[in-house]
């Protein structure tokens, strides 16, 4: 089931919310190459009635049943996760940055958004934006969520606005709906309504469509209304030497690698403008190295592979210091002091065999004598 054609949920109700330079390949990082931001990233709130939205709406959601593909009531039906945290946007107010994914395909969100929480009057408005970029651009956000500090540079400018929800306080948490429809093309319909209601742990969403004679053409039965549970994060974060930091969606069982391993690694990587600079995907040949491989690998690959098992699929953070410093990589058209974004999946490894231990005994037919010289048959 793709997210071309996954859900409703998707495209309507989450709109609220010859030889390659291998770019992994080793370069000297230079002198004050830079590891991150001065000022480590704090949301600043507007207000305290902001703060305490944003705080309920910050997360991990995931749906309380399975949703299904459109025209199935069962095939195909999966657990839609929501991540909802915090980010530093230039020229938008108290924002928080959104992945929707399918439960079993975490690392790949079909949908990434910006929820912006503002003042009208005298209430509270929930705003969604959408990406003017293209969506293999996107690859640079996946998981940033986990280090907001390195989150990619993102103005106003590179965000459409798509719709608005009108907030008022309820016995718990909030509820609101959109003021006024919206335009949309979904299903045959011209325009469209969102509302939510909004509680520390619980959240629901409902969206109903309208053709152009008013009536109601998708979203009126219960199905187009979704229950989301804030749930514990199942993405582990692992925080390494050089501010590496790996985001983990699958660790799988099994032998962890060790050093001399021979690993057979799929990747893609994206410097912060959204610039796929490589990826092995598209060749459909691993990248094949002995682990670690300093002098061939930047610092970041040596260190962030550690205690990956076969199967295993991590997003990376690397700051320059890690990477290609001030130096760049011209080749990948990597720019000086530039944080790298990767993933990464460990296809196979391959484990030399063990070398035999030298024997302490003395062969067959040789002697020694007190003053520790060998001697064969001649002696």
């Amino acid at each position: 089931m793709s997210g071309q054609h996954l859900l409703k949920i998707g495209t309507v109700a989450l709109a609220m919310f010859g030889t390659v330079a291998a770019a992994q390949d080793a370069q000297p990082a230079g002198e004050g190459a830079q590891v991150a931001a001065s000022e480590p990233f704090a949301p600043s709130w507007s207000d305290e009635e902001i703060a305490h939205v944003a705080e309920m709406l910050t997360g991990t959601w995931q749906t309380a049943e399975p949703v299904a593909e459109f025209g199935s009531e069962t095939d195909g039906a999966v657990r839609i996760v929501m991540q909802i945290w915090p980010v530093p946007v230039a020229g938008v107010d108290n924002a928080l940055y959104v992945e929707t994914a399918r439960a079993d395909e975490l690392g790949e969100p079909y949908r990434q958004a910006i929820f912006a929480l503002y003042r009208y009057k005298d209430n509270i408005r929930l705003r969604t934006y959408e990406f003017r970029l293209p969506a293999e651009s996107l690859g640079a956000m996946v998981g940033t969520w986990a280090a907001p500090d390195y989150f990619p540079s993102t103005s106003r400018e590179s965000l459409i606005a798509t719709l608005d929800v009108e907030l008022e306080e309820t016995s718990g948490g909030y509820a609101g709906a959109t003021p006024y429809p919206y335009p949309t093309g979904e299903k045959g319909a011209v325009e469209m309504t969102s509302r939510v209601e909004l509680y520390p742990e619980r959240m629901v969403t409902a969206d109903r469509g309208f053709d152009a004679n008013g009536q109601v053409v998708w979203g009126a039965e219960s199905s187009s209304q979704w229950t989301w549970n804030k749930i514990e994060n199942p993405v582990k974060v692992i925080h390494f030497d050089k501010g590496v930091v790996a985001v983990e969606y699958a660790h799988p069982e099994g032998d962890a690698i060790q050093p001399g391993d021979s690993l057979h690694m799929h990747y893609s990587g994206w410097t912060g403008d959204g610039n796929m600079f490589d990826s092995s995907r598209p060749r459909q040949r691993p990248y094949v190295f002995a682990w670690p491989a300093p002098g061939r690998l930047i610092d970041g690959w040596n260190i962030a592979a550690e205690g990956m098992t076969v199967g295993t699929k991590r997003r990376l953070i690397i700051p320059s210091e890690a990477g290609y410093g001030e130096r760049g990589q011209p080749r990948a058209n990597i720019p000086p002091n530039a944080t790298l974004y990767f993933e990464i999946e460990l296809m196979h490894f391959d484990r030399p065999e063990p070398q035999p231990e030298e024997s302490s005994e003395q062969p067959e037919g040789e002697h020694s004598d007190h003053d520790g010289h060998d001697h064969g048959d001649g002696g």
